[in-house]
């Protein structure tokens, strides 16, 4: 028999398995947690291995069989044509544990990753090619990645041949899994065994695992471990992202503390008993992993722990703005537990947030996972996206800032488009409203104002602009800060969901728009319900990214970068420029002048 290798790391430095010294004890322990995690039983004199030694790397095998039980065949087919037979299956499920000089893999067989799930190394098979990635000559087949701006939490890609991974990475992209196909020199120089003609490239694929595609025999198995061991003592060239997690115990720490400060000191600004710029804090908020139905929820239950598993049971409060979330949930911690901190994010930890269109949950996670900010960690510009750390890699630094600066200077707005200033107190660091600043050009000549006008969940924009043959959909929020990670998600639903209704002539969703201005008493620019639908039919729709700065000093953005230091705003721009340009419409930008 052959089989195509997946191989994983056991992380020996997990808290369960880091006093232990032998292979032995690791192995039981990682199986015998596993079964007490998953309240399975496990007979201690049940928990069977067998050993064996080859060129020095230990092998243990782990194996269980399922109870017998009948293909699901047996249903489908007749009687006449069973004659009899019987179709029960027995299946076979194992862990193969590797153990080398300074390693422990693990390899896995039938239903049993679960085994092994909570102790490997999630970034074994990245950071393993990372050590002979060749970017010039390495191709991508496919790829899995996570954004770290924009509105595209997991983004899948194929590939024509011949794209190489030079062209794959690029900034806010964070892989998961990647199908590369190796250089010829590369497959070579570490598996030459493994080849069946000159130049070959053998395909891998890497993310947990590190996978060849290839059947290999044990002996063949045996030699691919002895490879990856050799791979493991070459420095990183660490080009595949331009993020580190961060992973030391210590830091996380460090780092988690830092966010518990900032929300314990950010109390007082929500309950409208401070205005000490020291207590704001910056933030995006934001479902950690479905981002576009967190945004366009039509209402969102906010849930505390209960002691009885019913999900409704502790529900608190609805709400159908998602910007009351975190102030309605902070306000009842505070409530609960008054200026006790560790019993305020005991509570934080135990509230979930659940989103729904109608009755349909569509999105449910944590509310301390919602949290997506930037913090200055000493040097370290450290990020915290979608419930995980990363620190940014000091030789990418520079090259954002560039591009930041060449898309403001390139894409300014026409002047004159925007000329309401935008009040601004110096002393307590606070601009006037959003929704008021954005009432300002209420029933101006050429202006319709959609701010807050919600149609299938969207927000189309916060000011239209009608002007010859184009139409701007501004898109407005105060501060060159993490903020601006929202309103460039904001920028691309709404280009996304604007080009559908385009595409298919929805006239339902220009409707329900035209029906929220009426609610709302909002001007119309003298349009009907048609001629207001039209108007998207028949203008060239330009998006606006319109900002204003938070310094004291209204110093121009493109110009003072130095400045303007949060990097989630200089990612989340040119990610959303780029995407973009790209798949929906031309992207303007503007500063708003204060007053």
């Amino acid at each position: 028999m052959r089989i195509v290798p997946n191989i994983f790391r056991i992380d020996k430095s997990h808290s369960v398995l880091k006093d232990l010294s032998d292979t032995d004890s690791i192995v039981r322990t990682i199986i015998s947690h596993s079964y007490k995690k998953k309240d399975r039983n496990l007979n201690e004199q049940e928990l069977k291995l067998t050993t064996f030694n080859k060129e020095s790397i230990d092998y243990f095998l782990y194996y269980y069989q399922t109870a017998d039980k009948e293909s699901d065949w047996s249903d489908f087919l007749p009687d006449e044509l069973k004659d009899n037979a019987t179709f029960l299956q027995t299946k076979v499920n194992l862990v193969l544990f590797i153990d080398t000089e300074f390693e422990l893999f693990a390899v896995v067989g039938g239903s049993a990753f679960w085994i092994v799930a909570t102790f490997m190394d999630h970034l074994f098979g990245l950071i393993t090619y990372d050590r002979i990635i060749s970017l010039e000559s390495d191709e991508a087949i496919s790829t899995k990645s996570r954004g770290m701006t924009g509105h595209r939490v997991g983004l899948n890609e194929q590939f024509r041949d011949d794209y190489r991974m030079m062209n794959y990475l690029q900034f806010g992209k964070i892989p998961k899994e990647l199908h590369i196909k190796l250089a010829s020199d590369t497959s070579f120089a570490h598996f030459n065994f493994l080849l069946s003609k000159p130049l070959e490239k053998l395909q891998i694929a890497v993310g947990k695992g590190f996978k060849i595609n290839k059947e290999v025999d044990f002996e063949y198995l045996n030699r691919v471990i002895i490879a990856l061991c050799d791979i493991l003592t070459m420095p990183p060239k660490d080009f595949l992202s331009s993020y580190i997690q961060v992973r030391e115990g210590q830091y996380l720490e460090h780092l988690r503390g830092l966010l518990m400060d900032k929300i314990y000191n950010n109390i007082p600004i929500v309950l409208k008993e401070s205005n000490d710029p020291r207590d704001i804090f910056e933030f995006d908020f934001c479902n950690p992993s479905k981002i576009e139905e967190f945004y366009e929820a039509e209402h969102y239950d906010l849930v505390e722990r209960s002691e009885t598993v019913r999900k409704k049971d502790g529900h608190f409060a609805t709400v159908r703005d998602k910007n009351e979330i975190y102030p309605t949930v902070i306000k009842r911690a505070y409530e609960l537990n008054g200026n006790n901190q560790q019993g305020i994010f005991f509570y934080l930890y135990g509230v979930s947030v659940q989103c729904y269109i109608g009755n349909k949950q569509t999105a449910t996670s944590g509310f301390m996972y919602h949290f997506n900010a930037e913090f200055s960690v000493g040097s370290d510009a450290v990020f915290l996206v979608d419930s995980k750390w990363y620190r940014l890699k000091e030789s990418f630094i520079e090259s954002p800032i560039g591009q930041t600066e060449r898309i403001l200077k390139n894409t300014k707005l026409t002047n004159g488009i925007l000329f309401e200033p935008w009040t601004f107190d110096p002393v307590k660091k606070q601009f006037s409203d959003e929704g008021q600043y954005n009432l300002l050009y209420d029933r101006l000549t050429d202006y319709i104002v959609l701010d807050t006008i919600i149609a299938d969940g969207i927000e189309l924009c916060d000011i239209l602009f009608i002007s010859g043959n184009e139409l701007y959909l501004i898109h407005v929020k105060h501060s060159f800060t993490s903020r601006v990670r929202e309103l460039t998600n904001q920028i691309l639903i709404s280009g996304r969901r604007l080009r559908e209704a385009i595409a298919s002539k929805q006239s339902s969703f220009f409707d329900k728009l035209y029906d929220g201005l009426l609610s709302k008493q909002r001007g119309t620019n003298g349009l009907n319900r048609d001629e207001f639908y039209n108007l998207f039919l028949l203008k060239k729709p330009v998006y606006v990214f319109a900002t204003a700065s938070q310094l004291i000093n209204d110093l121009p953005i493109e110009s003072n970068m130095d400045k303007y230091d949060s990097n989630i705003a200089r990612f989340s721009l040119t990610t959303c420029s780029g995407e973009m340009q790209t798949n929906y419409y031309e992207l303007k930008t503007f500063q708003i002048p204060r007053a």
